[in-house]
């Protein structure tokens, strides 16, 4: 018995169980007892040590008392230790465990599982940067063991971070989410942040990219024209792969020909804005996006109106839509439509002759005016043919004509002042030919002696 004292911890072999008490036999033929009270924290719990302990059974006790009579064990301390050193291991592997938040200390907060202290820095506490540590007081939270050091006083500290526990769970959430996703679905989604390609919008855990070209269907050069950080917004999946998504806002949008023809047609009277001119046609932008085209054609009822020359890129005029397309993003305008159309007067006949001023003069004729439309009288049809008309007539003559051909429908009235000569030239030969000229008498000789009368 001189080897053992009290406090020794030592391995003993069981050689004797009653129900309140075991006979251990230590130090060689040594027995010490070990009561059921001793045996085990929770000794209420047993209703005999037969139901735990048999004979040959080997234990670990702790030397509680030595004397003469007897030998004291108990396993209380062991049991703890045991215990102790199992809650340590589970709490050093790599798996999540709750602990309890008891305050907040100088640099993080102080945790405790069971009877093992813990300590959880400020980095290690939050993914939010700004969250506010002492709301975690007296709460339970769940925590991942990351290395051990040693404190002030040389004792253990355990050091944990909730913090990958939260990435785990995100990470988690976040793979489970996008597992679930799939192209041409519609989401509600939170704009995270805008970069300089579009925007990252998230759902509720994943994350898509909406391409700058995908944010609307307005020309934009930057997402901040649309979005704002934290807008919500109904995206569509229009691409998936194995890591990533790719949104659309605006193909749950109209386009914004179609939103003005809801508003607009063939007909109405809008005001727009000249964006260019053309030798041929303006362009000009009746909303966001959407252009019409006035062509030469449609500026005026007169032919060579020069409409162009008296707008400006910029300026705001009124144009009647007299054509619009939405799906094929085309809208025809016309000036003309607004005036008064005077060829819807126009009614001559082939052949009939009609009194007209000369206003001026192009490449291949003369512009003349009959009543309050342009006619136009090409070269070969001035008097003989051989000249220009600018040589034979001047600008503001007023002349008889006779009409070639007229088709309101396409504003064209053909003029000819030869017709008219050449019917002339012919009355005053049948005069002639009626008096008895003279058979030596050449056409040319008798237009010369009587010049027709203009």
């Amino acid at each position: 018995m001189s080897s053992l004292r009290v406090g020794m911890i030592t391995t003993g072999t069981v050689v004797l169980v009653e129900d309140n008490r075991a006979f251990v036999q230590v130090g060689g033929k040594t027995e010490g007892i070990i009561y059921k009270e001793y045996y085990t924290k929770n000794h209420k719990e047993i209703n005999s040590l037969t139901s735990v302990l048999k004979e040959g059974d080997s234990i670990r006790v702790e030397v509680m008392k030595v004397s003469d009579s007897q030998i004291l064990l108990s396993r209380i301390s062991i049991e703890e230790r045991e215990k102790r050193d199992k809650l340590i291991r589970k709490i050093m592997t790599k798996r999540p465990f709750t602990a309890s938040v008891k305050k907040v200390v100088e640099g993080g907060l102080l945790l405790q599982k069971d009877d093992v202290n813990l300590f959880l820095p400020d980095n290690y506490i939050d993914l939010n940067r700004e969250f506010d540590k002492s709301t975690l007081v007296g709460t339970d939270t769940k925590v991942l063991f990351v290395r051990t050091e040693e404190d002030e006083r040389g004792k253990t500290k355990f050091v944990v971070s909730r913090k990958q526990v939260q990435f785990s769970e995100e990470r988690q959430r976040r793979q489970k989410e996008f597992d679930s996703v799939n192209v041409d679905d519609v989401y509600d989604a939170t704009v995270e942040r805008l970069v300089s390609f579009g925007a990252f919008a998230k759902l509720n855990y994943c994350e898509g990219l909406v391409p700058l070209s995908e944010i609307s269907h307005y020309h934009i050069k930057d997402a901040s024209e649309i979005l704002n950080v934290g807008d919500t917004i109904k995206v569509k999946v229009i691409k998936k792969t194995d890591t990533k998504i790719q949104f659309s806002k605006k193909a749950l949008e109209e386009k914004p020909w179609e939103v003005f023809s809801h508003e607009h047609k063939a007909g109405d009277v809008i005001p727009v804005k000249v964006v260019k001119k053309s030798e041929n046609f303006i362009l000009c932008e009746a909303a966001r996006d959407v252009v019409g085209i006035l062509n030469r054609a449609d500026y005026s009822w007169k032919k060579d109106d020069n409409f162009a020359g008296t707008v400006e890129v910029g300026d705001e005029i009124n144009l009647q839509i007299t054509y619009l397309d939405a799906s094929k993003e085309r809208m025809h305008l016309s000036k003309k439509h607004l005036e008064y159309n005077p060829w819807m007067d126009v009614k001559f006949s082939p052949h009939e002759i009609v009194l007209g001023t000369v206003l001026r003069f192009t490449n291949s004729g003369a512009i003349i005016k009959v009543g309050n439309v342009e006619g136009t009288l090409p070269d070969k049809e001035a008097f003989d043919g051989q000249k220009k008309a600018q040589e034979v007539l001047k600008e503001g003559e007023a002349l008889s004509f006779e009409v070639l051909k007229c088709d309101p429908d396409r504003w064209q009235l053909i003029l000819s002042l030869k017709s008219i000569e050449d019917k002339k030239n012919q009355e005053i030969i049948e005069k002639y030919m009626n008096e008895n000229v003279s058979s030596s008498s050449s056409i040319g000789e008798l237009l010369g002696e009587i010049k027709p009368e203009k």
